[in-house]
């Protein structure tokens, strides 16, 4: 009682507050087995592994620890370790004051069953897949030219970002963003709400639903069936497009479309304003082209036709003159010079008229979307790398803009203009 009542009293600073718990942890927990699902799994360049065991709640949430086992370690070449393994994990639990965060140092691993994770994913997939919900012949084509994009994503994330970009870059399209959470317990019911309103808005002719990579739990929303349904149920056609190429959920069996990122989703539902001007001037082209053999052929034929008539003409010699003055007459007027003269006028007419339409056309859209690549551009949050900055980010990839987010030993990454960096702290210092 004495002591709890001296902390109720204390005012603690917090490097005494983290030095404590460091020590509570560390002399509390030497020796500890803790059972649970690998995820997120990553051997860094450093060669430490690191990874997260992870269980359900009661509530449906996602329980995690954070685990590493250093490169010196035996265990380290001896395991072969994955995403959905269930395993037991020893050893002593470190924890570091300047994030107030903690983790399992492991020394020793075995195997202790399927993943429950991936094992009610598989179960969910075969009940889906029993249903006809990811059958080709149930999928749509995307419009070629839609009259609005409706997009279902967070507006916190890079994904919203790439996906306008990507769009804008290559058409002047109308967006219509329906923001959502895209990672936690609310995350499905919301994105499911997201598809339903944006279906019932008339002119929304494709939607996207997306967002950034992540690990298993970050990405688990686009595996429940709640969110799976609504998709394959949408009226309007849906472009699944989470996470980066290597990730796969059953949203994307689920979509008409599987992006493999969302800026490969922008590519998919707009057509290139580029391709659409070659387009127009190959039609031209081979217009232009038609119209030139078709009165090289009528000129040919229109030769041949005078020279049996004046054949002819030779043959009855014994007709009036003013016979054969009328057929002169007529094959003058109808000489196949005269005709390719006609045809040619009339190509210059319509080739000045096909170019007067694609400036009337294009014109707009042009200034629309440098306007718009004008106005994105100083949202780009890489732009500073080109100046020679550097972004730096924990293992966990939490990105570190003070001193004290890491301490001596950490392992870190450096992204660069081109390129990056793995390093280790060696120490750090407050701004002079």
């Amino acid at each position: 009682m004495e002591d709890v009542d001296l902390f109720r009293e204390k005012v603690f600073s917090v490097a005494e507050i983290s030095q404590l718990v460091h020590d509570v942890l560390e002399g509390t927990f030497q020796r500890v087995s803790v059972q649970g699902e690998i995820t997120s799994f990553k051997r860094a360049a450093s060669g430490h592994s690191y990874f997260s065991l992870t269980e359900r709640d009661s509530r449906g949430g996602t329980l995690r620890l954070d685990c590493a086992i250093f490169k010196w370690a035996r265990l380290a070449r001896e395991v072969d370790l994955k995403d959905g393994k269930k395993v037991v994990a020893s050893g002593k639990i470190s924890s570091w004051g300047g994030s107030s965060r903690y983790q399992l140092i492991v020394d020793s691993i075995r195997e202790s069953g399927a993943g429950d994770l991936l094992q009610k994913l598989e179960e969910l997939k075969r009940k889906l897949a029993l249903e006809g919900l990811f059958e080709q012949e149930r999928k749509r084509p995307l419009p070629f030219m839609p009259r609005r994009v409706g997009v279902v994503t967070s507006l916190q994330g890079a994904a919203v970002r790439d996906i306008v970009r990507t769009i804008l870059n290559l058409f002047p399209a109308r967006i219509l963003i329906r923001p959502a959470l895209v990672q936690g317990r609310k995350a499905a019911c919301e994105i499911v709400r997201g598809i339903e309103e944006l279906n019932l808005v008339p002119d929304v002719d494709v939607i996207i639903v997306g967002r950034g990579g992540g690990s298993m739990e970050d990405l688990w929303a686009f595996n429940e069936e709640e969110l799976v349904r609504a998709v394959a149920a949408s009226r309007v056609p849906v472009v699944s497009a989470v996470g980066h190429e290597v990730d796969h959920l059953l949203t994307d069996d689920a979509a008409d479309e599987r992006a493999a990122t969302p800026t490969a989703a922008g590519q998919l539902v707009v057509p290139s304003l580029e391709v659409l001007r070659g387009d127009l001037t190959a039609v031209g082209e081979r217009l232009s082209g038609a119209l030139e053999r078709a009165a090289e052929n009528a000129g040919q034929r229109l030769d041949q036709v005078a020279a049996r008539l004046d054949s002819a003409c030779r043959r009855i010699s014994s007709e009036p003159e003013h016979r054969l003055q009328m057929i002169s007459t007529r094959l003058h007027a109808r000489n196949p010079r005269r005709m390719l003269d006609e045809e040619r006028r009339r190509h210059d007419q319509v080739a000045l008229r096909l170019r007067t339409l694609g400036t009337r056309l294009f014109e707009p859209a042009r200034n629309a979307l440098e306007s718009m690549e004008l106005r994105l551009k100083p949202l780009n949050p890489f732009a500073p790398l080109d100046r020679g900055y550097a972004l730096a980010r924990t293992a966990d990839g939490d990105v570190i803009s003070r001193f004290d987010q890491v301490s001596r030993g950490d392992a870190i990454d450096l992204m660069l203009n081109k390129g990056g960096l793995d390093c280790v702290v060696e120490g750090g210092r407050e701004k002079r």
